[in-house]
């Protein structure tokens, strides 16, 4: 590559480096050259009690004096990184050592190597558990022992023969002979198993040592792809830099600046470069600011810095949240803003006039509208009805008389972080809504909360999510900090308090999702300066979201266990009617409500949204209820519901902008033309259409 060529190539990368190193660089990339070596050494506990990195240069390094290539040591995505370590030993062997991890083997806990004595109570720790009755009988003869008592070691030992048959064997009263026999009976596998499982855990415990400790190491760069519909999107790519980036000390006044640099020269390549930005002398140590850029607040760059264990600023940021939260106790009331009344006498008129016009981009609206009352047409100034399954921008073209699918500023409930701080704005904290921080500006009340969690021993177990992504994609379940943090550097991202006690379903974590229409229609024809009248109702069928694994409070990555979104992926997809559900969920759940009085609850929780979003004024609402445009709007959105604890207390998870209904109207082949009618009552009848409805 010629070095025009290189200029041009990398030039927005270039913009942010001396232009007196971009030579010395595009030679360094051409020829691969690691010279660091020769210019900086590694030291261990001086004056840090790890690596840091160090001039070995007589008369030390110059400011802009030169440019050093790092290697990427792990390049690895959050979801993929268990796996790659786990397959990789010799990644983990490096790792362990850069990270400074100790591996010595640890003491094995004593569990379920008690043998009852005569006149204990024989206890099992998972009594609900079913074990194979042969598996039984094999363990009773084996361990000379009641099939009562064989089953017990079966349950705590959560099946595992051979350790049931340790955890009956190898006790003092046993005697060598009688290990001998069991060794033998079993070809050894005793031991060996032993062996293996010691191996195996101090594996895992190598592994989720270096999850833990990754994020103070990893940095992160976008890349672009083309998916399968020829569209660009960017992605996220983590990266350890080798031991020589990885030894760099923080300073809050860096001498250094340390960046990713993608080199397109022999295909793509990513490397890391390091330049002094002040004179280092022999000696000197090497830093960088690990706090990214757009972090300004101090108060934030101290929550940032806690995952590297400044704990001498735990106690402010405590306080900062200690402060927020009592500012949720100050929220006034207000009235709702809602009325029942669906329609007026003119709209009643209408429905004997000519034919609705209707004009969609969304592809279910268009497939199943099968009205004699409604035709679809080619152009949107031809409509009454505009239906878009994109965001609609354009409002001011429209006229008197149209109505469409969106309301101004609606992102105030699609957006995660603004349906959070509406919800905060208008009731504080609320037991149908969970505790939601936006990490770009409530970094520090965040860790503050986190922090107070730890010190008063409650259990930290965040969901971490993107702002504006659906399907599940990027959502993490984390229970430390440093992840937490670090995540919300590859774009905007909120943590929430995951749902520790949800409400089962034969065993499985659920959610319900809940077709929801709003609507504004002015209170005069033609006079849209007297204002809007405002309905919200929900569909009532609704449809629920399984699990496929039983619920467990472990092993957060497994998708099948933690998630309920599977029609995107390879996963088994669970198919069931609402009304069928309602009826298994009140047999398995006798002792607690009904399911009318549940339904109840999670109306007056979507209500509450919706009231709040129409009393408050842009951008924090929808416009506040007394602005209004010649145009009249409604909205349908998806809005899924959990519900915890033994009051089957709703939450509501997050507020869907357009969802594809596709399975809505397989379940309900009159769902769109209820939703058509309700929203203009000449494309049906009405009276039919609001049964399918509970108007709020």
């Amino acid at each position: 590559m010629e070095y025009k060529q290189f200029l041009q190539i990398h030039q927005y990368q270039l913009a942010s480096i001396p232009e007196s190193l971009w030579e010395p660089l595009f030679k360094k990339l051409g020829a691969d050259l690691f010279d660091a070596g020769e210019f900086l050494e590694l030291h261990y506990g001086d004056p840090l009690d790890k690596y840091s990195l160090h001039v070995k240069k007589e008369g030390g390094l110059k400011k802009h004096g030169d440019i050093f290539l790092v290697d990427h040591a792990w390049t690895t995505k959050p979801e993929t990184s268990r796996a790659q370590l786990l397959d990789n030993p010799q990644l983990v062997e490096r790792l362990t050592s850069m990270m400074d991890i100790s591996v010595d083997a640890e003491e094995e806990e004593e569990e379920h190597n008690h043998e009852p004595q005569e006149g204990d109570e024989v206890v099992s720790n998972f009594p609900d558990m079913e074990v194979d009755e042969d598996m039984v009988a094999l363990v009773a003869k084996q361990g000379d022992v009641s099939e009562h008592r064989a089953k017990i070691a079966l349950q705590n030992e959560k099946g595992d023969v051979i350790s049931a048959l340790m955890s009956l064997t190898l006790h003092p009263d046993h005697d060598a002979k009688g290990l001998k026999n069991l060794e033998e009976a079993i070809g050894g596998q005793v031991k060996r198993d032993k062996e293996a499982k010691a191996a195996e855990k101090k594996k895992q415990e190598t592994v989720n040592k270096i999850m833990i400790e990754m994020w103070k190491y990893s940095q992160t760069y976008e890349y672009a792809v083309v998916d399968p519909s020829g569209q660009t999107k960017k992605e996220s790519a983590w990266y350890i830099m080798d031991e020589v980036g990885s030894s760099m000390a923080h300073s809050d006044t860096p001498n250094c600046v340390c960046a990713p640099f993608i080199y397109v020269g022999r295909g793509t390549v990513s490397y890391s470069i390091i330049y002094p930005i002040e004179d280092i002398p022999k000696g000197g140590a090497l830093t960088r600011d690990f706090v990214p850029a757009d972090i300004k607040d101090p108060l934030d760059r101290k929550a940032y810095l806690q995952i590297f264990n400044n704990e001498e600023d735990a106690a402010e940021l405590i306080a900062v949240y200690e402060s927020d939260k009592m500012e949720d106790n100050e929220v006034k009331p207000f009235d709702q803003p809602f009325t029942k009344t669906l329609t007026n006498a003119r709209e009643q008129k209408k429905a004997g006039s000519r034919k609705l016009r209707l004009y969609t981009t969304t592809e279910w609206v268009a497939t199943n509208c099968k009205l004699e009352n409604v035709e679809l047409v080619d152009s949107e100034d031809q409509a009454d009805l505009l239906w878009f399954s994109q965001d609609f921008k354009d409002f001011s073209k429209l006229t008197r008389g149209q109505k469409i699918n969106q309301f101004e500023n609606e992102s105030c409930v699609t957006f995660k972080q603004n349906l959070a701080a509406l919800v905060k704005s208008a009731y504080g904290q609320v037991p149908w809504s969970s505790t939601t921080y936006n990490l770009t500006s409530e970094l520090a009340p965040f860790v503050g909360h986190y922090l107070w969690n730890e010190h008063h021993g409650h259990r930290n177990l965040w969901i971490c999510k993107p702002w504006n992504l659906a399907r599940g994609l990027q959502i993490t379940i984390q229970e430390d900090l440093a992840p937490l943090v670090r995540l919300r550097d590859t774009g905007p991202k909120i943590a929430q308090e995951y749902i520790q006690t949800p409400v089962l379903y034969e065993g499985r974590k659920f959610d319900l999702r809940y077709i929801v229409l709003l609507k504004a229609t002015h209170k005069v024809e033609n006079d849209p300066s007297q204002g809007y009248e405002f309905q919200v109702m929900v569909y009532k069928m609704f449809w629920i979201r399984l699990a496929n694994q039983p619920f467990e409070l472990e092993d957060y990555d497994n998708y099948e266990k933690h998630f309920t979104v599977m029609n995107y992926g390879n996963y088994n997809l669970t198919q069931l009617l609402y009304t069928q559900f309602i009826e298994n969920f009140e047999k398995e759940h006798a002792d607690k409500k009904k399911w009318s009085e549940i339904q109840a609850d999670i109306n007056e929780a979507i209500k509450s949204i919706f009231a709040a979003a129409v009393v408050k004024p842009q951008p924090q609402g929808l416009g506040g209820r007394d602005k209004t445009h010649p145009y009249e709007a409604f909205s349908v959105y998806g809005i899924d519901v959990m519900l915890k604890d033994d009051v089957c207390q709703p939450v509501v998870v997050e507020v869907n902008f357009s969802p594809d209904c596709t399975r809505a109207c397989k379940y309900d082949p009159e769902f769109l033309n209820n939703i058509l009618t309700v929203v203009d009552p000449r494309a049906g009848n009405l009276d039919k259409a609001l049964e399918a409805f509970n108007v709020l």
